[in-house]
């Protein structure tokens, strides 16, 4: 169905949106994976050896250009193990010798060998099985870590994704003696499949990389959530001067900046989470396995206090969601999330569309200063008032 002139531009006004969004947010050097993800370019290249591995993984499995292969690793999986069992079942030629010339005689070489032998020898042509995986291990060496290095990244992703190799290519941990090995044998071999793939893969772990893109996510929902965290840590830490990183459904994803730590999509205890809740309705929930808030979309603990408060709890909404649709979740994430007895946190609504205006930075310092010392203090506010209610709050 084609689109109209409308529909037309009201997607390219979001592509802007969601283009300028990232921009801020590749900007202050921070990236992440999802299912889903847009490729952005960093302002100045960044040389990074890719220590970190969620970077590391990304970079190997769905960004790396690969000899031979049409896209990423991760999307080729058939066609590099297809490849491998050729290479492993064929026969290759190889140089022998003999009294006789019985084959192809290779000449050159004959010759080469000189006129002066007591028995003449002729080098001739053979075939013999590939002994590169029987020999050396390198193939089926590489085949065991690779499979550990892509469940640990698919581990960040998605669970569910399964390895699609078989099963006798277990995973193994292997020091980096034996990768450098195996990535030296596979860098001097004739196939495209050993110094193209094999090799490349392991360069990543084992050299240097030059890093002048990262990873976002491309659902809106999730950038909105990530360009309202670096809006507001833009403000509450100095800029951080290496690459960051953040992954969706990390249990323990956080990033650390001077003066305060920052949680994305922070996963809570179930049990915590249930007790929040009436008996009634938390062995409803839990009978009719209804699903729960889990993840709080962006928390910030300040090491010391700030103008009273010890963090910011948020819950951001992208699109034409309001603020109601953020209360019953911070209501959860506030009671539910662990917490240091008797600190107190901005609990913080944020929509991208505000139905109605703002408040002013007077107005707002109002509301914090009748506020009670002891206890959180919700405030609601759009993304273009960020700045506002942190100068309010915190008096930044």
């Amino acid at each position: 169905m084609a689109l109209s002139i409308d529909q037309i531009s009201l997607e390219g006004l979001k592509e802007q949106k969601l283009v300028k969004w990232a921009g801020e947010i590749r900007n202050y050097l921070l990236g992440g994976t999802s299912l889903l993800w847009r490729l952005e370019f960093l302002t100045n290249a960044q040389t990074d050896e890719l220590s970190d591995p969620p970077i590391r993984l990304w970079w190997t499995f769905d960004a790396k250009p690969y000899l031979g292969l049409e896209g990423p690793l991760s999307k080729n999986w058939d066609e590099v193990l297809g490849t491998i069992s050729r290479l492993v079942e064929t026969f290759n030629p190889r140089l022998r010798f003999s009294s006789l010339p019985d084959g192809v005689v290779n000449w050159a070489q004959t010759l080469a060998r000189g006129p002066h032998r007591l028995r003449q020898e002729y080098v001739v042509h053979s075939s013999a099985p590939d002994s590169l995986r029987t020999s050396t291990g390198a193939v089926s060496g590489w085949l065991r870590w690779i499979r550990g290095e892509w469940e640990k990244y698919k581990k960040e992703l998605a669970p569910t994704v399964n390895w699609p190799m078989s099963d006798d290519n277990s995973s193994a941990s292997c020091d980096m003696d034996q990768l450098r090995r195996w990535a030296y044998i596979a860098r001097r071999s004739r196939w495209p499949i050993l110094h193209g793939v094999i090799a490349e893969s392991m360069g990543p772990l084992l050299e240097p990389q030059e890093l002048d893109r990262i990873p976002l996510p491309a659902d809106e929902a999730r950038l909105f959530e990530l360009v309202c965290l670096v809006r507001i840590a833009q403000k509450t830490a100095p800029p951080p001067r290496e690459l960051r990183w953040l992954t969706a459904g990390n249990n323990n994803n956080s990033v650390a900046l001077e003066g305060v730590k920052i949680h994305y999509q922070q996963w809570l205890d179930e049990k915590r989470v249930l007790d929040t809740y009436g008996d009634e309705l938390a062995s409803a929930i839990d009978f009719f396995g209804v699903r729960l808030p889990r993840q709080v979309d962006v928390a910030f603990d300040f090491l010391a206090t700030r103008s009273g408060f010890d963090g910011i709890i948020l819950e951001a909404k992208s699109g034409q969601q309001q603020y109601a649709a953020s209360v019953a979740q911070l209501r959860t994430y506030r009671a539910a999330r662990p917490r240091v007895c008797g600190s107190r946190y901005l609990v913080w609504g944020i929509v991208e569309n505000s139905d109605r205006p703002d408040l002013t930075v007077e107005e707002l310092k109002t509301w914090f200063a009748n506020a009670s010392e002891a206890r959180d203090v919700w405030v609601f506010s759009s993304f273009n008032a960020i700045t506002e209610v942190l100068q309010a709050a915190l008096n930044l």
